[in-house]
């Protein structure tokens, strides 16, 4: 059963509050929602794949994802970061002392960016857009969907 536009709404409304409890099911896995506290005045949305959060899962490059334990649906639920491999101070004084040309020369991956994938979403509306995107979710629970429902 697809979602549909109303509940779709209302499952982002419903994320806007702090103590919810929402769960998915994609591909056979089970997918809960819940706000956490990140810092002190900040809170995220976090993606738990049943009832589990790794963050090792996230880079792909690691020694520890080979045993395969990681699920597949990582790139699909959870959210893109890239980072730069040097800050933008480092790339002007490598530049400045090198040259641009020598600079990429030495320093290969000058300009390079790290990817990696975080299970923590900061608003509701980013994390809804995702979901969207993924054929054949399906909303399990919901307080919105008792009420979409009746």
């Amino acid at each position: 059963m697809t979602i549909t536009k109303e509940q779709w709404t209302a499952v982002e409304k419903e994320l806007y509050h702090h103590w919810i409890d929402v769960k998915f099911e994609y591909k056979g896995f089970e997918l809960a929602i819940q706000r956490q506290r990140e810092s002190e005045s900040k809170t995220v949305l976090s993606v738990y794949i049943n009832g589990t959060i790794k963050p090792v899962w996230g880079w792909f490059d690691n020694a520890l994802n080979s045993n395969n334990e990681r699920p597949e649906i990582i790139k699909e639920v959870w959210k893109l970061t890239t980072k730069a491999v040097y800050k933008a101070k480092n790339i002007k004084e490598i530049e400045k002392v090198f040259g641009k040309r020598r600079g990429k020369k030495q320093f290969p991956n000058l300009h390079d960016r790290h990817e990696y994938w975080m299970p923590y979403f900061a608003k509701a509306s980013v994390l809804c857009r995702q979901f969207k995107k993924l054929e054949g979710i399906t909303l399990i629970k919901a307080d919105c969907l008792e009420t979409v429902t009746e």
